[in-house]
């Protein structure tokens, strides 16, 4: 017969002076050997600093797994509390020890020990309750004390390149780091004097600089503290990281904090609207005046405007981007046709570039282009306009349909801790020995049941809504992509944007025979 010992603590718990792992340890051993079992050092499953109220946790999952394959007879822990803080999952849990007639021992449980085989569980699932509220409490006591910290800017989240978090007397301060304050500089004057892009400063950055991007500074740091820097590093610049720094106010001394907020347990957090941010102007020392900043909003504003609207210098060649010679693969690359009046057109690159050594002239007007894609776009309107309005919600099944089959098995989960907690409440009523123990358990399990349905009720309606919302979004959307082709057809001037939504190649071969190949991934359009 194997037999395991489970230890778990969470730090919170650990400032409550909850047995520590060495003293958990201590317990189970002493159990064993009342029973003449010998457990080691390596027959422990240890999760420290990990919530009970999860059961994702690494050795724990691990443990479980080798129960269920048979390789774990018995499962000794201190308390229920060690197990589990979630109350459905452990009812839950606790029957699948049964079923599988695997032992599951509670050295200090209601008492005395617990024997999930041997034992009666008359009042199991109040314990278990308790045990939840009890972490529920800390996460919400965890959340307003947060809440209080970020309202006095008492708590600074992450870290900010270019900046040191120290701490005084408790209070987190930011101070500038001189090594790296130039990166910052040179950022915001390449994109606000120069006129470069994001793409082409993170190239400057890498060709012509040293400064280190942030991963890489902060692995630095981390080497430096003889600790792990645990994510991923990318060495060369990327305009990503060009595009943070550049929308991030705190380069002003502006904190804001309150962004965003973790609504369940362990659940994600999301995006708090701006309104519900806290915001503390002068917080710190800036690296960037804030009317350079404001500039640098301002660019950003109008570069995603004229990204959208086909009509800017940068955007002057409507199909850039999109041509593709027919014969020898290359691009085809915006140009000037000199004639009596010079228009814009396309050639192969590689024509440009090597003459006929590599290809033939293509040379192609910009407008007999944009002719041929009307005409294109009018013959495909008819042929695929019925298949385009008999498309169903199909096209984004996997998301939606995903996103169902989560919220259904959600639902069948709440379901059957429901349907425990109700068979867990007949079992203790039946074993109360007078009218006031009925009265208890009854008040306690009302509580318990009504959360549980509340929270199937919430389920469901999140499953209709989710349906509804499909429906609603299909005849939407299924609009917006038969108009597409309306407005490119009718605009003297095409929106850049709804070009490269529709098309993914033009061919032009030698012949200056033109071919369109539209984007085969209608769900692209929709997402316009």
């Amino acid at each position: 017969m194997t037999v395991v010992g489970y230890c778990r603590l969470s730090r919170d718990e650990d400032k409550e002076n909850y047995s520590s792992i060495e003293e958990q340890k201590r317990i189970i051993k002493e159990y064993a050997s009342t029973r003449n079992w010998n457990i080691s050092d390596d027959d422990f499953y240890i999760d420290d600093n990990v919530s009970g109220y999860t059961f994702n946790r690494p050795e724990f999952s691990e443990m479980i797994e080798k129960v269920k394959g048979g390789k774990i007879d018995v499962v000794i822990a201190k308390d229920l509390s060690r197990i589990g803080r979630n109350n459905g999952k452990v009812l839950v849990l606790i029957d699948e020890f049964k079923n599988m007639q695997k032992n599951l021992i509670l050295v200090s449980e209601m008492g005395g020990s617990y024997d999930v085989l041997n034992d009666r569980d008359d009042t199991i699932g109040i314990t278990t309750w308790f045990n939840e509220r009890y972490v529920k409490d800390c996460s919400k006591k965890t959340r307003d004390h947060m809440y209080s910290k970020q309202k006095t800017a008492r708590l600074i989240m992450g870290n900010y390149y270019g900046y040191e978090k120290v701490f005084k007397d408790d209070i987190p301060m930011l101070y500038i780091i001189d090594e790296l304050k130039s990166a910052i500089e040179t950022i915001f004057k390449l994109y606000v004097e120069k006129g470069y892009g994001f793409q082409k400063i993170s190239e400057i950055l890498n060709e012509k600089y040293n400064y280190p991007t942030p991963s890489a500074y902060y692995r630095r740091k981390h080497l430096e503290r003889g600790r792990v820097y645990k994510h991923k590093v990318q060495e060369s610049w990327t305009k990503d990281m060009v595009s943070n720094i550049l929308k991030n106010e705190i380069y002003t001394g502006t904190l804001i904090t309150h962004k965003k907020r973790t609504v369940n347990i362990r659940g994600k957090a999301v995006k708090l609207p701006k309104e519900e941010h806290f915001v503390f102007e002068n917080h710190h020392e800036p690296i960037i005046s804030k009317e350079i900043f404001n500039l640098a909003q301002e660019i950003r504003k109008k570069k995603k405007e004229q990204n959208t609207s086909g009509t800017n210098a940068k955007r002057d060649y409507y199909f850039s981007g999109m041509c593709q010679c027919a014969d020898c693969g290359s691009g085809m690359s915006g140009i000037v046709i000199k004639r009596k009046v010079n228009e814009k057109g396309y050639d192969c690159s590689k024509y440009r570039q090597f003459s006929t050594k590599a290809c033939h002239c293509h040379e192609v007007k910009e407008k007999d282009i944009l002719i041929h894609l009307k005409e294109f776009l009018k013959f495909t309107k008819k042929q695929y306009l019925k298949e385009i309005q008999n498309i169903k919600i199909e096209i984004k099944q996997d998301k939606k349909g995903d996103n169902k089959h989560k919220l259904q098995n959600k639902l069948n989960v709440a379901n059957e801790e429901y349907k425990m907690l109700v068979s867990q409440k007949i079992k203790e009523l039946s074993s109360a020995n007078n009218e006031l123990q009925k009265e208890i358990i009854e008040n306690t399990y009302k509580e318990l049941e009504e959360e549980k349905m509340n929270h199937i009720s919430y389920l469901k309606s999140l499953i209709e809504n989710d349906e509804k919302k499909n429906a609603e979004d299909k005849v939407q959307k299924l609009k917006n992509a038969i108009d597409y082709f309306d407005e490119i057809i009718n605009a003297k001037v095409p929106n850049r944007m709804i070009l490269q939504m529709l098309i993914d190649k033009i061919y032009i071969d030698r012949a200056k025979i033109i071919c369109f190949n539209l984007k085969t991934d209608i769900e692209k359009l929709y997402k316009i």
